[in-house]
C-alpha cells in the first residue's frame, strides 16, 4: 500500500476494524472494551508509526530532500517503520541508532538494514546531543543534507498525523464511547488523538516511562498548537503514570507478563512488549478499582509494534 495523500491516509484509517476485546474481568466490572486495530494498517507500517511519519515525509519531498534522518535505539518500531516507508517511497534514510555497534544486530535493525537504512551508531554521550543545532549540522555534514525527524517522529508534523486516526475515530464510533486510551512514549499521539476526537470525550494516556519528566508539559504544548485555531477549546487528555511495569522496554514482571499472556488467550488479540500491554493493564487494573462506571464503552488504541516481539519472551 502506496499512500500519497492525507485523504488517503484519512481513508485507510476510516477502514481500520475495532474488535471486542473479553475477558472474565471486564465483564465483571461491566466494562466493554473495544481495540482500535491500527497494528493491522499496514504490515510493515502499522500502529501509530506510519501516522506520525507521513506529514513528515510529505515535508522532506516538498523542500527538496531525497534523505531523511532519525534516531532510536536498537530495538526501535519507529526507525523500523522509518526504514520501510523509506524503501517504499524511494527515498534516503539514516538511522541514528545508541550505542555501539554490536556483533550481532537485532532483527529490528536487520529488517532496516535490508531496506536500505544506513544504520550509524554513536556512543550514549553522543546520541544524548541529538537536539543541538552544532552537532546536527555536524551529521549532516558528514551524511549529506537530510530532512531531520525527531526521535519517535515526535514533532507538530507527526501529532497531526495521528489526529487524522481521531477523526477517524469519531466517524466509526459517531462518539458513542466513555473514553480513549493510548499508550504514551513522548506525548505526540496523546496529542494528536486528544485534538482529532470529540472535545467532549476524555483521551487517557498509560506512559510508558519510569520517570514522566518534562512529558505533561510537551503534550500541552503540542495539543495546543494543533488546536490554537479553534475559537475556543479546553484540554480533554490525561496523562496516568503507574503502570510502566519497571521503565521503557525493560522485561515484565511475572505478573505483568501473566497478564500478557491470558488478555492474548481471552482476546485473540496480539500486544507488543512495551506499549500496548502496559495501556491495556492500565485500563484493566482501573477498571477492577472501579475507575469507570459500569456499562463504561472504552476505546483502546492499538499502536503496533509487534515486530518488536521478537527481542522478548513472548505468551
Amino acid at each position: 500500500m502506496v499512500i500519497e495523500t492525507a485523504q488517503q491516509l484519512a481513508d485507510a484509517a476510516l477502514a481500520v476494524p475495532l474488535q471486542r476485546a473479553t475477558t472474565a474481568m471486564l465483564s465483571k466490572q461491566g466494562i466493554e472494551l473495544w481495540v482500535r486495530r491500527d497494528d493491522l494498517l499496514d504490515s510493515q507500517l502499522s500502529g501509530n508509526k506510519f501516522y506520525k511519519l507521513f506529514f513528515n515525509l510529505q515535508a522532506a519531498r516538498s523542500q527538496g530532500f531525497s534523505q531523511v534522518l532519525s534516531f532510536g535505539g536498537a530495538y526501535s518500531n519507529h526507525l523500523h517503520a522509518l526504514a520501510a516507508a523509506a524503501h517504499r517511497y524511494r527515498i534516503n534514510a539514516i538511522g541514528v541508532i545508541r550505542g555501539e555497534r554490536p556483533a550481532h544486530l537485532s532483527a529490528t535493525l536487520m529488517d532496516a538494514e535490508a531496506w536500505g537504512m544506513k544504520l550509524v551508531f554513536v556512543s550514549r554521550a553522543e546520541y544524548d546531543r541529538k537536539t543541538e543545532a552544532d552537532w546536527l549540522t555536524d551529521m549532516q555534514a558528514c551524511y549529506g543534507p537530510s530532512y531531520l525527524i525527531p526521535e519517535g517522529g515526535a514533532n507538530l508534523a507527526g501529532a497531526r498525523g495521528v489526529q487524522l486516526l481521531g477523526h477517524a475515530l469519531e466517524q466509526q464510533t459517531q462518539g458513542d464511547y466513555a473514553a480513549v486510551c493510548i499508550p504514551v512514549g513522548t506525548g505526540t499521539s496523546l496529542a494528536g488523538l486528544a485534538a482529532g476526537v470529540d472535545r467532549q470525550k476524555p483521551v487517557i494516556g498509560f506512559s510508558v516511562l519510569k520517570g514522566a519528566g518534562d512529558l505533561g508539559a510537551n503534550i500541552a504544548t503540542c495539543y495546543r498548537e494543533l488546536v490554537s485555531a479553534e475559537s475556543y477549546f479546553a484540554d480533554n487528555w490525561r496523562l496516568i503514570s503507574g503502570f510502566h511495569g519497571g521503565g521503557y522496554a525493560k522485561k515484565p514482571s511475572a505478573s505483568l507478563f501473566e497478564f500478557w499472556r491470558g488478555f492474548e488467550r481471552s482476546t485473540g488479540i496480539p500486544l507488543d512488549p512495551v506499549y500496548t500491554i502496559k495501556m491495556l493493564w492500565g485500563i484493566s487494573s482501573l477498571a477492577q478499582q472501579g475507575y469507570w462506571p459500569r456499562g463504561s464503552r472504552l476505546i483502546a488504541i492499538h499502536t503496533g509494534g509487534l515486530q518488536g516481539r521478537r527481542g522478548f519472551n513472548c505468551p
